[in-house]
């Protein structure tokens, strides 16, 4: 075990995997429930920035997390086309 980790930087990688896991499937953007299932997302992630406001860890992985979500539902939307081009 990394003895350089933090108590704070252990549970924030955790927090974070657990939002993560609580939010890892978005629904489609045309979803009937889209907008509160994304509205209580942003609530979640609002809630973990200010807990951790002190420290920038925390906003990277949110930041990460919630734009891969809404990759994972414009994916479902089939919107992805859009934004990613073809390599």
């Amino acid at each position: 075990m990394n003895r350089d980790i933090t108590n704070e930087e252990r549970a924030i990688f955790s927090e974070a995997y657990q939002y993560f896991a609580s939010h890892c499937s978005p629904p489609a953007n045309q979803d009937e429930d889209a907008v509160a299932w994304w509205t209580a997302a942003a609530a979640d992630v609002c809630a973990l920035d200010q807990k951790w406001k002190d420290y920038p860890l925390m906003r990277g992985f949110l930041l990460a997390i919630y734009e891969y979500l809404e990759y994972k539902a414009k994916e479902k939307t089939e919107e992805v086309a859009e934004f990613v081009p073809e390599c």
